[in-house]
């Protein structure tokens, strides 16, 4: 990811320029003119030229990007950290994604980007971690204002033309999205001691992301010595809106299954929103359809079952933060007809210590809920890790959304935990003044009826660990 793409105030500058292009280019049979590059057909413009003039309205009342991670206390007087959108814009608008998913490729196609991170992305110089991103434009190079905000100069982009083409098809994309497929993954029965290697919100490319997936291939290594079945399972989120040279370049290439290993360890990819900011094209036609997803034979759902648990995939994304179509039934029908407990899987949230937005997905899982039947849920959406007080129902709730998405670690490790959850990772790196959230994953081993479920940061170390039974 470009460290220009990921600041807010870059972002909205060349949106502006892209509106101005647009609403020339809507009406100019002329579009074109001498200049190579995509298409840009009259219908394409107007359609995304009122997409950008509503982001724009939208921006200028509220940020679309991370609620909730405001920057830390400042730890001298004059030396506030930056807002989180100067350096970590990932926005839950799908336009300004959108727009996001068309600068990365025009710069990458143009050459214009090299792998040289900003002096003020790393903890404190030399070979240690970068924050965010190891990848910039060279030429627009931030700086620091008065005010500690991370600012560049006034970017024109060379051609708007092009950007503006690139993002009125992924503007297309999202208003005519994908078919839902109506038939679930066909059950899939595992063993009583298989292993689940889970990670939420990783699809971001950035180096820290790239640690998590090392740390989660030595897990699996490690589960192939001992010849344990495993699978490892993607709760969703390719940044910054599921274009195929994402899915390409920051999923797969990075994904910790080998190619030649899909059938030793089949893989899972559930639905994000991110995933569906261009309609879902890609997930469903090229990140499914890639061998290690192949179990999942095109679905957004699945189910893995052996003698006491019954794992349910869900997509909550097809329809935002809601169950689309029969998910709800046929979840409840799963869960009637097995043994033992359910354990669900999910890229949304049912509830949240820190988003209070109401959602569809709760009131059409509840009577599930009320079977007694799920014992466990885990999710990603918030780029947090918090487990959680029994709550609708739900003995074991867990958010493990913090798998490659750049947040500040806003709370010291005494502060109290926001009700209803009851521990928080904590564990941060330091980048000038900003304190940054450590990623990480989650390993469940199923034992008979028990489950182990090990915490682990993109180190490598161990934070948690608990039983589920």
């Amino acid at each position: 990811m470009i460290a220009q793409v990921l600041n807010r105030e870059f972002v909205l500058q060349q949106l502006e320029d892209v509106r101005d292009y647009l609403s020339t280019a809507a009406t100019d049979d002329r579009r074109r003119g001498a200049e190579e590059g995509p298409e840009l057909s009259p219908e394409d413009a107007a359609q995304a030229l009122e997409a950008a003039q509503s982001a724009l309205q939208t921006e200028a009342a509220a940020s679309s990007g991370q609620p909730g991670f405001e920057p830390p206390p400042a730890e001298r007087r004059g030396e506030e950290p930056a807002p989180i959108d100067d350096f970590s814009f990932f926005s839950r608008d799908a336009t300004i994604s959108n727009l996001q998913s068309a600068l990365e490729q025009y710069f990458r196609e143009q050459d214009q980007v090299e792998t040289a991170p900003p002096a003020d992305d790393r903890r404190g110089g030399g070979d240690e971690d970068v924050a965010v991103t190891d990848v910039s434009l060279p030429d627009w190079q931030p700086r620091r204002d008065e005010d500690n905000r991370r600012v560049f100069d006034k970017f024109s982009t060379t051609d708007p033309r092009w950007v503006s083409s690139l993002f009125a098809e992924g503007i297309r994309r999202f208003k005519g999205k994908h078919a839902f497929p109506e038939k679930p993954a066909e059950p899939l029965t595992i063993g009583n001691q298989a292993r689940l290697v889970i990670v939420g919100d990783w699809g971001s490319g950035i180096p820290r992301a790239r640690k998590v997936a090392d740390q989660m291939r030595k897990i699996l290594d490690e589960g192939l010595a001992a010849n344990r079945e495993q699978h490892a399972i993607h709760l969703g989120d390719v940044y910054y809106s599921g274009w195929e040279y994402e899915y390409k370049d920051r999923f797969l290439a990075c994904w910790p299954v080998k190619p030649d290993e899909a059938a030793r360890i089949p893989s899972w990819n559930l639905n994000g929103n991110h995933d569906m900011y261009s309609g879902g094209h890609a997930f469903f036609d090229y990140a499914l359809k890639d061998g290690r997803f192949a179990r999942q034979q095109g679905s957004s759902r699945f189910s893995l079952r052996n003698d006491h648990w019954t794992i349910l995939g869900l997509d909550t994304a097809f329809d935002e933060h809601d169950l689309h179509g029969d998910q709800a039934a046929w979840a409840q029908g799963m869960l009637e007809g097995a043994p033992g407990k359910g354990l669900l899987l999910s890229h949304h949230q049912i509830f949240s210590a820190y988003e209070k937005k109401e959602n569809k997905l709760i009131e059409k899982i509840r009577p599930v809920l009320a079977t007694g039947r799920v014992r466990s849920w885990f999710w990603g959406h918030e780029h947090r890790c918090v487990l959680y007080n029994p709550t609708e129902n739900v003995e074991y709730a867990r958010c493990i959304g913090h798998g490659g998405v750049p947040v500040y670690m806003t709370h010291k490790e005494g502060d109290p935990y926001a009700p209803p959850s009851s521990w928080e990772f904590r564990d941060f790196i330091q980048s000038g003044l900003e304190r940054w959230a450590l990623f990480g994953f989650a390993v469940l081993d199923f034992d008979g009826p028990q489950i182990t479920v090990r915490y682990i940061d993109e180190n490598g170390k161990e934070i948690r660990r608990e039983q589920l039974a």
